[in-house]
């Protein structure tokens, strides 16, 4: 038993092959203009409102199909498909509009935050090397 373990263990390590090393490479001038773009903080800023809104609509629809009317029993089905889309459609909207909201004021302050703290350590940095090396 303990043959067949051992012969099974080391055809199981002669057979994986070893995984290839990526080489590094530099970026390539359409990958430099890309980041370049994600880096302004208007872009991410609209992205990230435009997703919120996104979020917000499928949070509103799903939110709004579990919601049950009132008067449910005096309701006919098409009373109540009519009462659950539009309650979709409402809270939808509202979900769309304040997770856009949210997004885009967030994705701005920590873009601008961001920004000036590495504008900060740009400029820290090599002075307080300078007084370390002294």
């Amino acid at each position: 038993m303990s043959t067949n373990s051992g012969a099974e263990s080391s055809n199981a390590s002669n057979g994986a092959e070893k995984p290839a090393v990526e080489r590094f490479h530099l970026p390539t001038p359409e990958e430099i203009r890309g980041q370049d773009i994600w880096n302004n903080c208007a872009v991410r800023s609209v992205v990230s409102g435009v997703m919120g809104g996104g979020l917000g609509v499928m949070m509103g629809i799903f939110f709004a199909a579990l919601d049950n009317p009132i008067m449910q029993d005096t309701m006919t089905t098409r009373q109540q498909l009519a009462y659950t889309a539009r309650q979709m459609g409402q809270r939808s909207w509202s979900n769309c509009k304040t997770f856009a909201v949210m997004g885009f004021i967030f994705s701005a302050a920590e873009c601008v935050v961001e920004k000036e703290v590495h504008k900060q350590l740009v400029l820290v940095v090599p002075v307080s090397l300078h007084f370390q090396l002294l």
